[in-house]
């Protein structure tokens, strides 16, 4: 997992497989010149690696029960922290990794590319020519031309040898690897996590024999399901006296990931009537004790006090930002009574009932998708270019339907219940991106920026 496999992604330049009609992508990495391999053999190689370390991952989990089964009670612990403790340090080297263009990534390197604007002094800078008999008119010149009066000062190298599209295709190729192994990652620390509160050793044994027998698809309808994990995460506040609350979002985002392959799968299964299941998860999830009122207002104060939208703390991208030490560090560790730890717990409690919260609306809305509306009728699928439910929102407002008397003072649930039957769209989610409306830009996040950006574009498209 720890592994720089950006080094099987690159051959050097004078080596016998290189095939120059293929290999035109030369690249600056470590000081020194690579070509980068096709990104057709760049995608088989990382389908092996991960496949290699899904393995790695069965054979270690298997490792560590043995391990444990070999030791005493008060020496498992300290052994499982040590484990926990060395995964998280190679996890962070993976958060490094995410972004390629960052110089902080192991899968960042320099393209030789012409995207730099230079100026002309910088460009001929490195040329020689003290054999010419010019050399005195051309600085004359290249002086000249790079002066503050002159427009035209900059030589015209900002034109990329690579369209726009192979760029982000590049991005998001080499991206893909480390954002993988860092999902395999957080769930070998989850299990670890798992098999702590499953000692002594003779419940150990029993955990072994569970997770063995999970492997197989049959047993997707026993207890200990992801479904199961999703709902105690939600109805237990006090779980952040065991971890934070991006402990707890990380742990719903890849439970919901999970429960909606396990769905599928259950919803194959013979004997079983589709929407009478799909009802029963939901009315299982509603059931559980969290705030159901826990919106974007119990956690807008923080945004506004670090500068932070909501995007960057559901995708986990808020690193450097003074919040990460409020959020993702545990108050318990903090001096007693201080005003710091106060304000920790505080900050993860109303982050928490907002995780739940909006996870739970997230999976309502998946088991409702998954609902036969009527038999008889064909459901037609979604034109392309049909709007999402946040980009309806904006247009709404844009056309001045929340200013309108008529529902200007009206609470946001009876106007999310109205427009609902309008878009045939779900209602709580209607609601959220109401709310997001008297919310700031910056903490709104980027995505919510091209939605802004795309409904623009069709009124102006009106004129």
């Amino acid at each position: 997992m720890g592994e720089n496999y950006y080094l099987d992604f690159i051959i050097q330049p004078y080596a016998e497989e290189v095939d120059y009609e293929k290999h035109y992508v030369l690249v600056h990495y470590q000081d020194k010149k690579y070509y980068e391999q096709t990104h057709e053999y760049i995608q088989v190689r990382q389908n092996e690696i991960i496949n290699d370390v899904k393995s790695l991952f069965q054979k270690s989990i298997s490792d560590i029960y043995l391990e444990v089964s070999k030791r005493k009670n008060d020496e498992i612990e300290k052994f499982l922290n040590f484990n926990i403790q060395a995964a998280k340090v190679k996890l962070n080297i993976l958060k490094n990794d995410f972004y390629v263009e960052n110089d902080k990534s192991r899968y960042c390197a320099i393209l030789y590319d012409d995207a730099d604007t230079q100026t002309l002094e910088t460009f001929f800078s490195k040329r020689d020519y003290s054999s010419t008999t010019t050399n005195v008119e051309i600085k004359s010149i290249i002086q000249k031309l790079n002066s503050d009066n002159n427009p035209k000062n900059v030589l015209p190298l900002n034109t990329s040898d690579y369209f726009l599209e192979f760029h982000i295709q590049r991005f998001k190729l080499l991206s893909f690897l480390p954002f993988k192994l860092f999902h395999i990652g957080h769930r070998f620390v989850f299990e670890l996590e798992k098999i702590k509160e499953l000692s002594p050793v003779s419940k150990l044994k029993k955990a072994k024999l569970k997770v063995e027998q999970s492997e197989s698809v049959s047993t997707m309808n026993k207890k200990d399901t992801y479904f199961d994990k999703f709902c105690e995460l939600i109805d237990d506040y006090t779980i952040l006296k065991k971890s934070t609350a991006i402990g707890v979002m990380i742990d719903l985002q890849l439970s919901l990931k999970e429960i909606k392959s396990e769905t599928l799968v259950e919803l194959q299964e013979k004997g079983v009537n589709r929407n009478d299941h799909l009802e029963f998860k939901i009315n299982e999830i509603e059931k559980r004790n969290y705030d159901k009122n826990a919106d974007i207002h119990y956690v807008k104060k923080w945004f506004n006090e670090y500068q932070i939208g909501l995007d960057p703390i559901l995708n986990n991208s808020f690193q450097g930002n003074p919040i990460e030490q409020v959020l993702n560090t545990h108050y318990n560790d903090m001096e007693k009574f201080s005003p710091e730890k106060d304000k920790a717990y505080n900050a993860q409690l109303a982050f928490y009932q907002y995780f739940c919260r909006y996870y739970a609306n997230k999976l309502i809305e998946y088991f409702e998708s998954k609902m036969t509306i009527n038999e008889n009728i064909i459901i037609e699928t979604e034109n392309a270019n049909q709007l999402s439910v946040n980009q309806a929102i904006i247009l709404l407002d844009k056309l001045g339907v929340f200013s309108a008397d008529t529902f200007e003072n009206k609470p946001n649930t009876k106007k999310a219940k109205l427009i609902s039957q309008l878009l045939g769209k779900n209602e709580k989610n209607i609601k959220t991106s109401i709310e997001k409306l008297e919310l700031k830009k910056s903490e709104l996040g980027a995505g919510y920026q091209r939605d802004l950006d795309k409904v623009q574009q069709l009124l102006n498209n009106l004129e």
